[in-house]
């Protein structure tokens, strides 16, 4: 296994208990429709993903095929994208990953933080301001005298 499959794993192992996957045989291949019913997420969704670089894989004519790599950098894609990271940091971090750098796996995973750290900041900012609306909201609702 490549440092940059190892280090799809690694991600993915992290992620995939926080997700609602479905099980997938152990194969070596998938289809589209096999991984579109594995990540809960649209054919579309596994083709647009495609159309913007973030995978790439092999075809039998027509049909798609995808390699346990593929799974992996699925689901990868899918939980980030799940927790809102925009599609930007994630091209971001498979970029990284894809590199084949020195340190890849610890630099990935500096990466990986960081966008989760930033997601949470940004959720924390709109759980304060939602909570600031719902304020004025309820004393909006209060009877006036």
């Amino acid at each position: 296994m490549t440092k940059s499959a190892e280090t799809l794993e690694r991600l993915a192992e992290i992620l995939r208990p926080l997700m609602n996957f479905d099980d997938l045989p152990a194969d070596d291949t998938f289809t589209i429709g096999q991984l579109s019913s594995h990540l809960g997420v649209s054919l579309r969704t596994l083709r647009f993903y495609e159309q913007s670089g973030l995978l790439t894989p092999t075809r039998a004519g027509a049909r798609r095929i995808y390699s346990g790599e593929d799974r992996r950098r699925l689901e990868v894609i899918v939980a980030l994208r799940e927790f809102e990271v925009s599609l930007n940091g994630v091209k971001a971090l498979i970029a990284i990953i894809d590199s084949g750098a020195p340190n890849l796996e610890e630099r990935a995973l500096a990466q990986f933080d960081r966008l989760l750290a930033d997601v949470h900041e940004a959720n924390q900012t709109r759980i304060a301001e939602l909570q600031g609306l719902n304020g004025r909201i309820e004393r909006a609702r209060t009877p006036h005298a």
